[in-house]
């Protein structure tokens, strides 16, 4: 029973080590970035079908669909291309100030 309860702290540990660095990198990456803000520029969103529900929202078109390809080949062991996801795109325009 110790040798399980010494193996589930060491699996949150490591989580917890693994994903302080994620969050750091992040903050840095919003501080650095010289994009206009979020608010002006349009949302893209795509969701996968049900039952999945996977679901991507970006404001950078590119990042959508490399996110998609990358969830559908790793999940659904599917190849799609940009064009197969540009079709399944739906976007928000920014409210204008």
């Amino acid at each position: 029973m110790k040798k399980h309860q010494s193996l589930i702290a060491l699996a949150c540990t490591l989580a917890l080590a693994l994903s302080a660095p994620l969050t750091g990198r992040a903050d840095e990456k919003a501080k650095s970035d010289d994009k206009p803000a979020a608010s002006t520029e349009p949302m893209y969103s795509v969701s996968c079908p049900s039952p999945c529900e996977f679901t991507v929202k970006s404001h950078d078109k590119a990042e959508l669909i490399a996110a998609i390809k990358a969830h559908a080949k790793s999940h659904h062991k599917m190849d799609m291309s940009d064009k197969d996801v540009e079709g399944m795109i739906k976007v928000k325009e920014a409210k204008k100030s």
